[in-house]
């Protein structure tokens, strides 16, 4: 009702035995029905492909963020927090400017900062003045947040590696090629 879209009209079938009607065929298993084609469908297989790929990613990341955050839930960190704590680790006494921290991240820069601002408040990283820029802020791990990966950042990669459930490492190594591919080209050109 309302709608500027046609409907379309199931005429019911007649059994041919007994000359009564029985349900549409868009109630009988698919065998029978032939989808119609919505508007916007993906007409080109290689781009369903490719949509279909991306709509189970876009899943799989949601599933393993929420177990990640589970499985860091007793430093109270999302894997993304995790994340910025183990580049900064890797930066060392020089630190990272929070866009440099959201570029290795492929995160956005105000997400990166809320990344340094959850592990401040915990006494894991602090900020400081870039000592070239004055303008610039750096952030870097305290002795507290080098202490807590010292000693624990083992156990909660091994937390985290373990959601990936039972993969070979040569599936791992393989799936992080391929998802390296992603991001590698225009995503904004059209095929």
């Amino acid at each position: 009702m309302g709608s500027s879209a046609p409907s379309a009209v199931i005429a019911p079938n007649r059994s041919p035995k007994e000359g009564r009607t029985t349900a549409p065929a868009s109630v009988h298993p698919k065998w029978l029905v032939v989808e119609p084609q919505v508007e916007g469908e993906i007409q080109d297989p290689e781009d369903a492909a490719r949509f279909s790929a991306f709509m189970q990613l876009q899943k799989t990341a949601g599933a393993l963020d929420r177990a990640a955050t589970d499985a860091l839930a007793d430093l109270d960190l999302t894997a993304g927090a995790f994340g910025a704590l183990l580049e900064l680790q890797a930066a060392g006494d020089t630190g990272l400017a929070p866009s440099e921290l959201a570029r290795r991240l492929a995160v956005a820069r105000r997400t990166a900062t809320l990344y340094v601002d959850i592990l401040s408040r915990q006494g894991w990283a602090e900020r400081s003045a870039h000592p070239e820029d004055r303008r610039m802020v750096l952030a870097r791990l305290t002795p507290k947040g080098q202490h807590l990966l010292e000693e624990l950042g083992a156990a909660y990669k091994r937390r985290l590696a373990a959601l990936m459930g039972d993969i070979t490492p040569l599936q791992a190594e393989r799936l992080r090629q391929l998802l390296t591919l992603i991001g590698s080209g225009d995503t904004t050109a059209t095929r």
